[in-house]
């Protein structure tokens, strides 16, 4: 039987490179350290006024493919509600690959009534060790009662060619409204948000059929206000049906 090597994947919501309480961290040496093949995130931030992107410099350190899907741009940090600031700049999702990457695709979640800016999933397919096919989509959802509704459009889109499928990011939903995504498995539980004192779980890795998860893990606190979150994977390998009947001659 032949073993497929498995792969790592993070996701982490930056909240723009500051804590809850406002105090920044160094965004590119955390990404830079986590141990993972594929890296999604959500509330990045970059195109500032003193050209820091910090996100682009981990994925050098990484030596890693960086792909983007822009938010909302212009708007400072108080405008969008991260903190007391008038930094402005372009905020939105990200995904980091070691992986060789064989397309890539942004899908609009749409804007919900009464919210400053639009939800999106960045889907990329890419190759694993050992030649077999995986997609992530890294996604940031609404944080108000819009988030169901946008992981069952993002689950039904995926529907449409199925294959090994990671569902990645900080979805605003506790563990038990994941059944949205029919068909995809929470693999990881454990509380993510607040870091400083973490009372609800909102990040989450979503398997679908097709993969078998290892291991699954909330990781510690890196200055962001939420925490982390590591999943090993492989391919499910089915077992061979045995040879009933006479053998041939």
């Amino acid at each position: 039987m032949t073993i497929r090597p498995a792969i790592t994947i993070a996701s982490l919501n930056l909240h723009c490179g500051l804590s809850g309480g406002g105090r920044p961290f160094d965004v590119a040496a955390v990404l830079a350290k986590l141990d993972a093949d594929i890296i999604a995130v959500q509330e990045a931030w970059w195109a500032t006024a003193d050209g820091a992107d910090p996100v682009a410099e981990a994925a050098r350190l990484r030596d890693a493919q960086l792909f983007r899907t822009e938010l909302s741009s212009g708007r400072s940090l108080a405008e969008l509600g991260i903190a007391p600031r008038s930094d402005r700049g372009t905020w939105g999702i990200a995904v980091l690959t070691r992986l060789p990457v064989l397309g890539h695709e942004t899908l609009s979640l749409g804007q919900p009534e009464g919210e400053l800016v639009g939800r999106a999933a960045l889907i990329c397919s890419v190759t694993a060790p050992g030649g077999w096919p995986l997609r992530l989509a890294c996604t940031h959802l609404s944080p108000r009662l819009n988030s169901p509704a946008q992981l069952l459009r993002l689950a039904r889109h995926l529907a449409g060619q199925p294959g090994p499928t990671v569902i990645a990011g900080d979805l605003n939903m506790p563990r038990a409204a994941t059944w949205m995504a029919g068909g995809y498995t929470p693999v990881l539980r454990g509380r993510t948000f607040p870091a400083d004192r973490p009372r609800v779980q909102l990040d989450h890795l979503l398997a679908s059929p097709g993969l078998t998860c290892l291991a699954a893990t909330v990781l510690p606190a890196v200055g962001s206000d939420h925490l982390p979150v590591l999943g090993r994977f492989s391919p499910t390998v089915k077992p061979r049906l045995a040879m009933t009947g006479p053998l041939p001659a």
